[in-house]
């Protein structure tokens, strides 16, 4: 569904992402400047400490990665990133149109739309510490990959082996396996 945005001169977009970590919580946060309460859950606002990285927007669905930085991450906080599965989390990406002027969300249906679903594959944390002080940026980065990806690595199919079908519902294969049929042949 297309968000027809024609109407207004300018907007301004946001990023809203929901992050499900099992054994944890469901975290929410955005690009926005300040927090954000939309269909009762409040997305923290993150600001410029938060950076996506850039997606294409395609007619079909498309196998994707999409890497997401969060910086300023307090250290008391590192111990919870290593202790839950932050890997195989399910990760939600939504784009929110706003009026520049009035900060209000636009009211158009669609609003906001879906960018981006998948799982976390892989996350980095790194340290930049400033030289000659006790201060520095700790930044998780988020590799996630899209469920169009997950679909296309899923093997399907159906196991033959003996042991599998124990009412013998398996005992011709061998012997058809190298049958020739003439399908469609006059008898």
């Amino acid at each position: 569904m297309a968000i027809d945005l024609s109407s207004y001169r300018s907007i301004q977009t946001n990023l809203f992402i929901r992050l499900d970590i099992p054994g944890y919580q469901v975290l929410t946060f955005s690009d926005y400047h300040t927090s954000y309460t939309y269909n009762g859950t409040t997305y923290t606002g993150l600001g410029q400490l938060l950076a996506v990285s850039n997606t294409t927007s395609n007619l079909r669905a498309t196998s994707e990665q999409l890497s997401i930085s969060i910086s300023g991450i307090p250290s008391s906080n590192i111990p919870s990133i290593l202790n839950y599965k932050v890997k195989g989390s399910s990760i939600k990406v939504y784009r929110a149109f706003f009026n520049p002027t009035t900060g209000n969300l636009l009211s158009i249906s669609g609003n906001p739309a879906g960018k981006f679903q998948g799982v976390v594959s892989n996350f980095e944390i790194t340290d930049d510490l400033a030289m000659g002080s006790d201060t520095g940026t700790i930044t998780l980065t988020l590799t996630a990959t899209s469920v169009v990806e997950l679909l296309h690595n899923k093997v399907t199919g159906r196991r033959t082996n003996p042991q599998d079908f124990p009412n013998g519902e398996m005992n011709r294969v061998m012997a058809l396996a190298k049958s020739n049929f003439n399908f469609g042949a006059p008898t």
